[in-house]
């Protein structure tokens, strides 16, 4: 949770009265490899005014993205568990086995189908784990900054800018930290409420922010919906693969062992 406590650092530090400059030297400066802190940073710094408030609510944003992840690890931790469990039970049956007298090493060179059993057992381990790896990175959350640009235009509004000004000067700002535009969906929200504010003269600062922070919600949900998918869709790799590798890797070569010539 880097960048929240980062920005709940500065925003402290700017309510408690530290200059801009000192307060950015205090966090340790400007973050190379964050790129939406950096992105507000400069826009503070441009801007030049206390936004403690603004800073806040990006750093709940940022909170709430690395809950996401945390959560999505422990989603992971059951059917992750229950598979070295399914992965140490063979081990333990066939020590057992041997133990207790059956042949079971000297069953891998005089019967094939243990040899067999086995090779096919451990495929159907790495086919879990592949599998279980794959549905992870979909579901980890996507790393956006949408709503930033007008989080952005928010901070150079509080500090004192025109409309028309912080929209370039966040746009500008924006593009030198991405190197790339601000989303289609936010330009969209910047101009209808560019044109609400022309109507009713409504604090354009609040409305700046409510749609920032609609936009991160929409991706928030997104997000819940990925990881509430993501502790059904673990259950498969376990169901389909692990379990039918322990019948591989223990039961067949058990078996096999006791009943069978080869």
């Amino acid at each position: 949770m880097t960048e929240s406590i980062t920005l709940n650092k500065f925003a402290g530090l700017l309510r408690s009265g530290v200059p801009m400059d000192k307060a950015i030297h205090f966090i340790g400066g400007v973050p190379e490899n964050e790129s939406g802190l950096k992105y507000l940073l400069c826009v503070a710094m441009h801007s030049g005014a206390k936004v403690a408030n603004e800073i806040d609510v990006v750093a709940d944003l940022c909170y709430q993205r690395q809950r996401s992840i945390e959560r999505i690890h422990v989603a992971h931790a059951g059917p992750k568990a229950s598979a070295r469990l399914v992965l140490w039970l063979p081990v333990m049956t066939l020590v057992l086995g041997q133990v207790s007298g059956l042949d079971l090493l000297g069953a891998l060179g005089a019967r094939p189908i243990v040899l067999l059993s086995i090779g096919l057992g451990a495929l159907l381990l790495l086919l879990a784990r592949l599998i279980s790896s794959k549905l992870i990175r979909k579901a980890l959350p996507t790393e956006s900054y949408l709503g930033f640009y007008l989080m952005g235009v928010a901070l150079e509004v509080a500090a004192g800018s025109n409309l028309n000004q912080a929209q370039k000067s966040a746009y500008e700002i924006f593009v030198s930290v991405f190197a790339k535009p601000p989303a289609k969906a936010e330009e969209i929200a910047m101009a209808e409420i560019t044109n609400l504010v022309e109507l009713t003269g409504a604090r354009v600062g609040d409305l700046l922010r409510a749609q920032a922070l609609n936009l991160q919600q929409e991706i928030a949900v997104a997000n819940e919906l990925k990881i509430e998918r993501l502790g059904v869709r673990l259950m498969l790799p376990l169901g389909l693969a692990v379990l039918p590798a322990f019948v591989c890797l223990a039961v067949i070569p058990l078996m096999a062992t006791m009943f069978g010539p080869n």
